[in-house]
């Protein structure tokens, strides 16, 4: 077991695991390591917000991917908590497996229709 500086919790590497991605149990050292194979193959853009990026949050538009962007779309099982695809056309990220915090500039708010539904 090693801590990954960015997750900072004892992870099991996704090399020294022999299980699938949606059974492993959220918060174990298991789901640490899938999450930080994800951060390794996660494209980055300028757009990304620091650290994965150059964009600040300070500012007017500091929302990200898990305030709610309408176009984000969650992976199944545990790892989508924290992960998804961006189905924006207009987004640096469109198409892009993407960690709930890179966010992008082409944020867009769900509706309250959308939250009465989820």
């Amino acid at each position: 077991m090693r801590i990954n500086s960015r997750i900072e919790r004892p992870t099991v590497g996704w090399d020294e695991q022999s299980g699938y991605p949606n059974e492993l149990a959220a918060g174990s050292p298991e789901h640490g390591g899938a999450h930080a194979r994800l951060l390794e193959l996660a494209i980055e853009r300028e757009s990304d917000f620091e650290p994965y990026g150059k964009r600040s949050r300070e500012g007017e538009h500091w929302q990200d991917c898990s305030c709610g962007c309408r176009h984000f779309a969650v992976l199944d099982g545990p790892l989508g908590a924290d992960w998804g695809v961006c189905m924006n056309k207009s987004s640096p990220r469109a198409g892009l497996l993407t960690f709930e915090h890179q966010g992008c500039p082409a944020f867009e708010a769900g509706t309250a229709q959308d939250e009465a539904t989820s």
